[in-house]
């Protein structure tokens, strides 16, 4: 029973150092390898650091770094596996320890599970799993869970956002806690000072000794419920309600400079001109829905130029989705086959989520993509991303402001007086939307594309170019419009910014993206929306301007759409409803299993923990547990007994339901349980015996009910209330000496 319990014990350690795993895998790639190494991880620990405790009698602590070499031997196989920089198993590990802990703050989220991104998880795993079997061995149940409670937290720090596996992890390590608490040992003189043990009083004679051990099982069964039955509740209900909660954590990776600015000098924005002047030049191809691609966005303005941002992280080909999404959204995939793209910066279909094909950085704050290994051209990729339909929005939401956005807003000196007059006369009063749209608006109308202008964006391009409302100006490109639109924008307190792109192209199938498919749009930020797009594109064209391409065409309400918005609009329509992913389903029926599974799991818990779990300390408890137990045994077997009933009298029932029993032993039986009872002379090998012919009784009682008794025999759910109520029927007026 002893050995039972070790295992039991052992395994709900190895449970609350690998509860942390399900969220700690969140962020990586694939999830599942990643939970399967740190699960192996804490069982590894555990065991090893197990038979350390046994080998180091009196060392306890010491047993906690004697099996870090074998976690070394384990990162080593796991570089062999997945290596990361480092190619050479040995080099590949030393690298690891080193560098783990900053590569992952310096990483995006999601990345691939190679040993330098591992190695700090499988570290951290393996001695919280060390430290919790050392604590509990020793008899400190409670303090063995604050390894795996400090390394859950730990792992929320990392992965704010992950909050189903949060919560599958919160709940594992609530099941480790009703588990420890159940098979918690009693207290030794040598780990009571720790006051964290469980102590259970001894009992004094007769009735406290009757029912002291009941109470305490009770009392025990009752924290594992507590513990257990809202951590798996939590599991899955509290991902659903906190979905939409607006408090989230701040990712620490957000706090680190990351080091890797693009290597491409130039201005995306500035080979605008350029390439509306030679529209036919191919860029790249592309397969899959129609769709625009982005390909970067600029969000600071010096006043000559506009700049991208420059902080980009490694990336895997999973990325972090959005902090806010439109309520009407596809989800889009494409191949893109680059042609003679410049610069380094990678087009996706709307707000990307997996990249596959290429090692890219990620800028979190704008969205762009750029890749690590140099210039696109010639290369192959596939893109995965989330396009927003704004068909028919309203514009109820407000434009961002306060000092989060006060960059978007930002103009720098040198702004010439005219157009801040100008932005306010476009945008004139009304909501946040109306005011951008009627810029938009006004972009389009007074003035013309025309594909020979001068290249340039800044304060200078822009004087020259704008006009008041109401009057006609002159012709340019996307390049100067875009800009135009967003510096209008910041003029009359919008929070804004250009981006550069691609329009669908041409082509069935596989469809060709030219220079002439290039185009800028402005975007302003609205809360709880994130970026609305606005074309501000002319429809005119001047007469020498050739035919215009897909990407140039424009939408109503100022939102810059491709041709495929209508097709767009219904699709994004239906997954703004209700998801249809069998999440309903789910609630319904995951509640009702977990409690059934927590029914199977507690209530043989509460018989261990019941008589069974108490048959230790002197020889008067010890048998007075196990006739305790053989009582319950026969109210399980539909076999009762008057309380007032003897020891004696008890045997005698025993004798007629099961006439194979020898009489003697049963004769020795009953007189021990009076000499335990009265304070007689009963000694250790008298327990051992009493346990023997309780576990030999109870063992034939099951065997002589019914099929169905005996399948409900250790799921009784009334037994270990019998086991708190019952105690040695011993009725000193009818007790007699047994010969």
């Amino acid at each position: 029973m002893n050995r039972a319990r070790a295992v039991l014990a052992a395994a709900m350690m190895s449970l609350a150092a690998a509860a942390p795993a399900p969220l700690l895998a969140a962020g990586y790639e694939r999830p599942a390898p990643v939970v399967f190494v740190l699960g192996g991880t804490a069982i590894a620990a555990v065991a090893v650091t197990s038979a350390a405790h046994r080998l180091l009698r009196g060392l306890g602590p010491v047993a906690v770094p004697a099996g870090l070499p074998v976690a070394l031997v384990a990162l080593a196989a796991l570089a062999a596996w997945s290596p990361g920089p480092v190619e050479e198993p040995l080099p590949a590990v030393v690298d690891a320890v080193l560098h783990s802990g900053a590569r992952i703050l310096t990483t995006a989220p999601h990345p691939p599970a190679t040993v330098d991104l591992l190695a700090f998880p499988v570290l951290a795993v393996w001695l919280a799993g060390a430290i919790a079997t050392v604590l509990s061995r020793d008899g400190r149940p409670l303090p063995a869970l604050l390894p795996g409670t400090v390394l859950l937290c730990g792992a929320g720090a990392l992965n704010p956002e992950a909050i189903e596996p949060g919560y599958r992890s919160a709940a594992l390590l609530a099941v480790a806690a009703a588990g420890s608490l159940a098979w918690a040992p009693r207290a030794a003189p040598d780990t009571a000072r720790a006051g964290f043990t469980l102590r259970v009083p001894a009992p004094a004679a007769g009735r406290a000794r009757r029912g002291s051990l009941p109470r305490v099982a009770a009392a025990g069964a009752a924290v594992a419920c507590a513990v257990t039955l809202p951590g798996a509740g939590a599991a899955v209900a509290a991902p659903r309600v906190l979905d939409g909660w607006p408090v989230r954590a701040e990712d620490p990776r957000r706090q680190n400079e990351a080091p890797g600015k693009p290597r491409e000098v130039r201005n995306p924005l500035a080979y605008l001109s350029v390439w509306a002047a030679h529209p036919d030049v191919p860029l790249m191809t592309v397969s899959g829905p129609r769709t625009d691609l982005r390909w970067v966005a600029l969000a600071e303005f010096t006043g000559p130029v506009w700049l991208p941002d420059s902080t980009y992280r490694p990336a895997g080909p999973v990325l972090p989705p959005a902090e806010v999404e439109p309520p009407r959204t596809r989800r889009t995939t494409v191949r893109v086959s680059v042609g003679d793209l410049p610069g380094d910066w990678v087009p996706v279909p709307g707000a990307a989520t997996r990249v596959a094909g290429i090692a890219i950085g990620h800028d979190a704050v704008s969205g762009t993509l750029l890749s690590l290994d140099g210039p696109l051209t010639g290369r192959s990729y596939t893109a995965a991303g989330t396009v927003p339909d704004w068909r028919g929005w309203k514009g109820s939401k407000a434009a961002a402001s306060g000092a989060g956005h006060g960059r978007y807003l930002r103009l720098p000196p040198g702004a010439p007086a005219r157009l801040v007059d100008i932005a306010r006369a476009a945008a004139g009063d009304g909501t946040a939307h109306r005011r951008a749209s009627r810029i938009a608006e006004y972009l389009r109308d007074s003035y013309t594309f025309e594909p020979g202008a001068l290249g340039g964006h800044g304060y200078a391009e822009l004087t020259d170019l704008l006009v008041p409302p109401g009057r006609k100006g002159g012709g340019a490109t996307s390049e100067q419009f875009a800009s135009a639109f967003a510096v209008l924008a910041r003029a009359a307190g919008l929070p804004s910014r250009v981006v550069v792109g691609f329009g669908a192209g041409s082509g069935g199938g596989e469809r060709v993206i030219r220079t002439g498919d290039a185009v800028a749009w402005g975007e302003v930020y609205f809360e709880g929306l994130g970026w609305v797009p606005y074309d501000p594109n002319p429809r005119k064209r001047s007469a020498s301007s050739p035919d215009p391409r897909p990407a140039e065409r424009t939408g109503g309400e100022g939102t810059h759409r491709d041709d495929g918005a209508d097709e767009a609009a219904g699709v994004g329509a239906r997954r703004a409803g209700p998801p249809a992913d069998g999440r309903g389903f789910t609630l319904l029926i995951v509640p009702p299993l977990l409690l059934l599974l927590l029914f199977l799991l507690v209530v043989p818990l509460l018989r261990l923990r019941g008589p069974r779990g108490t048959r230790r300390g002197g020889a008067p408890e010890r048998i007075l547990a196990a006739w305790t137990e053989l009582l319950v045994a026969m109210r399980l077997a539909g076999l009762t007994v008057p309380a007032s009933a003897t020891p004696a009298e008890v045997s005698a029932r025993l004798a007629e339901r099961l006439p194979g029993t020898d009489p003697a032993r049963l004769r020795r039986l009953a007189a021990l349980v009076n000499a335990a009872g009265f304070g007689g002379p009963v000694t250790q090998d008298d327990a051992a015996f009493t346990s023997e012919g309780v576990d030999a009784l109870a063992t034939g009682l099951r065997r002589s009910c019914p099929l169905p008794r005996r399948l409900s025999w250790w799921w009784n759910p009334r037994a270990p209330f019998w086991s708190a109520s019952s105690g040695p029927c011993l009725n000193k007026r009818n007790a007699v000496p047994e010969s």
